[in-house]
């Protein structure tokens, strides 16, 4: 009796094992199936919907039919360079019935580090709205949703592939009420403003990226009016000279303030001058410097 009761036990474990073992290859091969999926980004996609538009709208095209590998998961895709862009690249945004709609019923944040542009020592590749906790944030353009989850830096957040091959942003939401793969039109509401992720206080982070490279929204959107500044964005290499702001930022050198730090011992350790330190941070060569404290070399 007792051996039959061991044999069993015996039995159901290696049942078990060989139940886990089974399972954990099934997992990895489904995730091994999505990762593949994942990488293939449908880059084609925006670059057929922007560089045929034309040809496509008077074929009167099914465009949701041509996003044909989307990705559900990545949040950025490898930025396409654009820093020696020749040509202008015309794309549409009001044509048909497709329309434009305001992302929310707010001003934008004031002050330097609330638009497109240098934040301090990085970029910050959006435009800021004031807006309290709960209030409505809606799609810019009609389109298909690529993002809606959680991010560190960017809390809750929704990305929207539009039907000109654009993406738009709509960062630190409180709520989603949208899904992956969801086609949303203009105006509708897809979440509800928060204070999530890497953010001070309630507000919408409003991005407008195209192949995966960020564009001033305020070369697009004239947010006192709420209005289009053109229904076509001719886009060239003056969207793009932020790069050369950016390349100067990532050559950039940081030296983290020990104790016992001195502004004449860091400028010796990294070959440059007092002087040169104290321009680059905006402080007097007779500052003093604390432990903790993060200045720029070069």
């Amino acid at each position: 009796m007792i051996r039959q009761k061991l044999s069993f036990k015996i039995s159901l474990i290696v049942l078990l094992c060989i139940m886990r073992i089974s399972t954990f290859a099934q997992a990895n091969f489904d995730t091994a199936e999505i990762q593949r999926v994942y990488l293939i980004e449908s880059l084609n996609d925006s670059i057929n919907f922007a560089n045929n538009f034309f040809e496509f709208s008077d074929q009167d095209t099914d465009f949701f039919a041509r996003y044909t590998s989307f990705c559900f998961y990545n949040t950025h895709y490898r930025r396409t360079d654009f820093s020696n862009k020749q040509d202008t690249t015309i794309i549409p945004l009001i044509w048909g019935t497709q329309r434009f709609a305001h992302p929310c019923n707010c001003p934008p944040s004031a002050g330097p580090t609330a638009g497109f542009g240098r934040r301090g020592w990085r970029m910050h590749f959006g435009q800021d709205f004031r807006c309290r906790t709960g209030d409505p944030i809606f799609a810019a353009f009609d389109g298909v949703v690529r993002i809606a989850r959680r991010s560190t830096t960017y809390g809750l957040f929704v990305v929207i592939r539009h039907h000109n091959g654009l993406e738009t942003y709509y960062a630190h939401l409180s709520r989603l009420l949208v899904r992956p793969g969801q086609e949303v039109k203009a105006g509708e509401l897809i979440g509800l403003c928060g204070n999530t992720g890497r953010s001070r206080g309630a507000h919408l982070h409003f991005e407008v990226r195209y192949l995966g490279a960020p564009i001033d929204p305020a070369h697009i959107i004239n947010f006192e009016t709420h209005e289009l500044r053109d229904q076509t964005l001719y886009l060239s290499e003056y969207h793009f000279r932020y790069l050369e702001i950016e390349r100067e930022l990532n050559r950039a050198q940081f030296h983290t303030v020990r104790r016992g730090d001195t502004l004449g011992a860091i400028a010796r350790r990294y070959g440059t001058t007092v002087g040169a330190i104290a321009r680059l941070n905006g402080i007097n060569p007779n500052a003093i410097i604390r432990p903790g404290q993060r200045l720029r070399v070069r």
